[in-house]
């Protein structure tokens, strides 16, 4: 009866000729419209902007009678909505139902396969209008979300510490890893605390101020490094022997890579993992040259196998083995205290053709017999020669008492100093009494260093470091909105572009309270975007939008993809690839949408050579412009194109929800319950195909509803294999792909670039969904429904200036709930958030 009773209002008003008539038609029908229609009772009748917008809510609902209502109804109440018994006044009070509305009808999930669908035109200026209804009711209740207490997350703190001490520390070694919401670590309600995440944060505070302080008499110790190790003692390097290593001279291959602290200058030796084995003796036949490295610069070098020594072990058997590896035991070097990195490596031998019976599968791969590097170990020091310098020294010790008088006044300056950028804020009195205290123990049992080092480890263990907390401001009521201070304006911007503690700069300009200026603001959005330190909003916000963490978790079926898997494991290539692409569009500032169509990418041989292009050569990465249009942008990636399949198969379905929910905003419902998995080939029965096996799957209704939108977008990419390479046949059934497919609005599709162009039609989809995940990564909490109307808002902004990256950031930090929070209700007397963070 409602929809009817709108229908019939719609076609009076549409009949209507002259303006005098509508006012008083308007006027006499006011009242009953309130209860059909939704407008309010206090509207003029003579505001013909009022009247107009009476009249295009009764033409727009009529659209959920039409096209919603035959499954969304009192008696079939279908995904919990019934849409016959709510009007234009309900959206409001609705609001997050009719946000999914959106989100479905965008996405082309809704109307279900086999409905009635509107035509495109008609949907879109639905959408359009139920987003301005909801904007306009969503900017009258607009409120700042709380946030809880923000600990700092792994990549939080140990960018803080490099960024305090000089010091690069692996996360995985002093912290557990963080709970994650929303597909980011960053949420501060998924950031919990426990009594063993105290007890490892306060032994990780220990460790980290041992090392950058120093020890002048440390006793004798030794490390062995290993490429398998996930704690502190892991090296990089190990996965393939075949390769050069990032960070070790050109011209080797192979090897491992450390950063060792050594806590001294002094003399130490390190001893290589032996590479010749009794017994059974490998890959001896070609002379290898081996080399130590530190810093870069050769310490040592020595020859392994070849001619002489096959003989050597062919006459005297174990002897001459135990005196091979003997050469690679003991090495002595100097070095002073501090970090250094410690490489052992060899020198490519040839690119010559293999000259092996079968190919190599891993391409660019061409030595033949090669030894491999799988441990070392580094003991010392043995003559420990004291502490004249190093990195992180240099950066803590900004005075050095030369009298015992001198030594309170420099410990002070030292501490607050050190305090003060840890903390985020100028230091108290309270602060300085409690780390003075701290010096003063630590001044007893060791002198000045270590009066330092106890009084630092205290600033790292202390809640005002490990916590983002925002102080409102005194005899504020719980529930009252404030604009943040400078310091807290200054973190927020310096974790969310850098995910680390702000510069000086940004703290004197805080200190000044000048980031209230607009233009001084954005001159600081733009200086913080151009330094690299930015780079995080690709290698930690991008990684974590586009789910490339996932890849660590699909370890490709060697049988099927030797060149792929093994020794020729791309997914660290993968990585790196992705993030070197989404960082020069960010950095760049070019449009975000370029992330769907740019027509060049980051790559090094190995890449190049999987993607079927020759041109590279060597382990660099370097920008090539792709020719083949197969691979631009985002969907031609091999990491997205892998963390969307399964180890041994491509997936239409996690391909499709992966473009849906990380591109398009539009993320698919979950399956329902107890759904059968699709059956997988059989050895010894005829194989049949992915697309084959989704047909019988989707023979099921229930299945068929979400299938429908999902398979023909995951379909579009089945010429990419499971792990990214290109390919014209199955390899099972030996038949051609087919990667056709129908979109939602009745357009077909077929093949990737079809793809690109159906996403690139939409561009504002990708706009916002970039917003939205950035507002999550930026504020570190999940974004409500009232927030749309202003992820909308900035959307529309950023179309402005053809959605440039920095008018997305901008206008992000410009928004309301950046720059604003509320008084939380349990406001103790520090005003923190009903958390105390007294030390």
């Amino acid at each position: 009866m409602n929809g009817l009773f709108q229908q019939t209002v719609s076609e009076i008003l549409e009949m209507v000729n002259t303006e005098m008539v509508k006012k008083i038609l308007a006027a006499s029908i006011c009242s009953i419209t309130v209860m059909g229609l939704g407008m309010h009772p206090g509207m003029a009748a003579d505001d013909s902007h009022d009247f107009e917008a009476l009249q295009r809510a009764g033409q727009e609902w009529g659209f959920l009678d039409q096209y919603c209502s035959e499954c969304h109804n009192f008696d079939d109440y279908s995904g919990g909505i019934d849409f016959t018994s709510l009007n234009p006044d309900d959206l409001p009070e609705n609001a997050d139902i009719f946000e999914k509305a959106v989100r479905k009808l965008r996405g082309g999930m809704m109307p279900p396969p086999g409905q009635e669908k509107p035509a495109e035109e008609r949907r879109d200026e639905f959408v359009a209008w139920l987003e301005s209804y909801l904007d306009e009711a969503g900017s009258v209740t607009l409120e700042p979300h709380r946030i809880a207490l923000h600990r700092l997350n792994r990549k939080e703190y140990v960018n803080a510490i490099r960024d305090l001490v000089g010091l690069e520390i692996n996360p995985a070694a002093v912290l557990p890893e963080d709970n994650t919401s929303e597909g980011f670590d960053n949420v501060a309600d998924a950031l919990q605390i426990s009594p063993s995440f105290i007890d490892q944060y306060v032994s990780a505070a220990r460790t980290i101020m041992e090392q950058a302080v120093g020890d002048p008499a440390p006793s004798l110790s030794s490390t062995t490094y290993t490429p398998r190790e996930a704690g502190p003692t892991r090296a990089e390097g190990g996965s393939s022997q075949q390769f050069h290593i990032e960070g070790l001279p050109l011209g080797t291959r192979g090897g491992l890579l450390a950063e060792h602290w050594f806590p001294a200058d002094g003399e130490y030796s390190i001893s290589i993992g032996d590479l010749a084995q009794a017994l059974w003796v490998y890959n001896m036949e070609f002379k290898n040259t081996l080399i130590v490295t530190v810093d870069g610069e050769k310490i040592f070098q020595v020859n392994i196998g070849g001619e002489q020594d096959m003989k050597s072990i062919d006459v005297d058997q174990d002897p001459s083995v135990d005196a091979i590896n003997a050469r690679l035991k003991n090495i002595p070097f100097t070095t002073t205290a501090g970090p250094h990195k410690v490489g052992v490596t060899f020198v490519r031998r040839t690119f010559a053709e293999s000259d092996d019976r079968l190919q190599h599968f891993i391409p660019g791969s061409v030595q033949d017999r090669i030894l491999s590097i799988n441990s070392f170990e580094i003991r010392g020091p043995y003559n420990p020669a004291g502490l004249q310098s190093s990195p992180s020294r240099d950066k803590i010790f900004s005075c050095y008492p030369k009298a015992t008088a001198e030594e309170k006044a420099c410990a002070e300056k030292i501490i607050t100093a050190f305090a003060s950028r840890a903390y985020r804020r100028p230091v108290t009195a309270q602060d300085t009494d409690i780390l003075l205290d701290f010096y003063e123990a630590g001044y007893e049992t060791g002198g000045f260093d270590e009066g330092i080092r106890q009084s630092l480890t205290r600033v790292l263990s202390s809640p005002n470091f490990l916590y983002r907390a925002e102080t409102a401001p005194p005899d504020m009521k719980p529930g009252s909105i404030y604009q943040l201070g400078g310091e807290e304006m200054a973190s927020r911007l310096s974790f969310f572009l850098w995910s680390s503690l702000p510069d000086q700069e940004l703290l004197d300009l805080a200190a000044a309270d000048k980031l209230k200026d607009p233009e001084i603001l954005e001159e600081q959005v733009l200086r913080m975007l151009a330094d690299p330190r930015s780079r995080t909003l690709a290698s930690n916000f991008a990684y974590q939008w586009l789910g490339l963490a996932n890849l660590d978790d699909i370890n490709p079926d060697r049988g099927i993809f030797p060149y792929a898997s093994g020794a020729g494991d791309l997914r660290a290539d993968f990585k790196k690839e992705v993030e070197l692409f989404v960082d020069s569009v960010f950095r760049e500032n070019r449009s975000v949408i370029d992330l769907l169509d740019a027509n060049y990418s980051y790559l090094n041989e190995r890449l190049a050579l999987h993607y079927g292009i020759n041109t590279v050569k060597g382990n660099r990465f370097r920008r090539v412009e792709l020719e083949d249009s197969r691979r631009w942008g985002l969907l031609g990636k091999g990491g997205v194109l892998m963390v969307s399949s399964y180890p041994n198969r491509t997936s239409s379905v996690r391909r499709g929800a992966w473009v849906m929910e990380r591109l398009m905003g539009t993320p698919p419902s979950a399956p329902p319950p107890n759904v059968e998995a699709l059956v997988e080939n059989v050895e010894g029965k005829p194989a049949s195909t992915v697309r084959e096996r989704m047909e019988q799957h989707r023979q099921n209704p229930s299945c068929n509803a979400c299938h429908a939108v999902l398979d023909p977008l995951g379909f579009a990419l089945e010429n990419f294999d499971a792990v990214g390479r290109w390919r014209e046949r199955d390899r099972f059934t030996g038949t051609e792909i087919d990667a056709s497919g129908e979109l939602p609005n009745g357009d077909p599709i077929n093949g990737p670039a079809d793809l690109r162009k159906a996403l690139l039609a939409r561009p504002d989809m990708l706009a916002q969904t970039l917003t939205e995940k950035l507002m999550i990564y930026a504020l570190g909490r999940t974004i409500e429904t009232s927030d749309m109307p202003i992820v909308r808002a900035i959307v529309r902004e950023a179309a402005k200036d053809d959605y440039r990256f920095s008018s997305l950031v901008m206008n992000i930090v410009r928004s309301r709930p950046f720059q604003t929070r509320v008084v939380p209700e349990t406001a103790n007397v520090n005003g923190q958030n009903g958390v105390a963070l007294n030390d």
